[in-house]
């Protein structure tokens, strides 16, 4: 478990980092990392709402998975605006709590949360970003360990 955990939190800095996937021609798009017996993929499609998996393989037998629907819930803020800011909550990976980001992170009037139940071997949880207190995006997520 040690060593996935490793992995992940360089993984999702590498990832998380970036503003777009690569388009992958089935109207999905992906994030790809590898590093020796080590890969790890998130391929998402749609933009609000919008849903998709990570997967982590080990000499190339799939071992972790997570699933994920996440939605802009209000026109406060640009949408563009509100990724930004995950996308710079994300690149901070947490080892203690992988399962998206940390628990709190506060900048200016944005305030993000991830609620989790479980470990990162079997997990559900919800992350929330709020603009002045108002809730305006929210995701539901789930996965573990799998094939094992």
């Amino acid at each position: 478990m040690k060593d996935l955990i490793d992995f992940l939190v360089i993984a999702r800095r590498e990832t998380y980092a970036i503003p777009k996937g690569t388009p992958v021609g089935d109207g999905t798009e992906q994030m790809v990392f590898d590093a020796g017996p080590w890969r790890y993929r998130d391929r998402y499609a749609g933009q609000n709402p919008y849903g998709g998996h990570e997967i982590v393989w080990r000499d190339g037998a799939v071992i972790w998975m997570k699933n994920y629907m996440a939605e802009v819930l209000s026109d406060l803020r640009p949408m563009a605006e509100v990724y930004d800011f995950q996308r710079e909550v994300l690149g901070q990976p947490d080892p203690e709590h992988l399962m998206r980001g940390p628990a709190r992170y506060e900048k200016g009037d944005y305030a993000y949360r991830n609620s989790v139940e479980g470990d990162l071997g079997r997990f559900s949880g919800e992350e929330t970003i709020a603009w002045q207190s108002t809730p305006i995006y929210r995701m539901i997520f789930h996965g573990g360990l799998v094939g094992l």
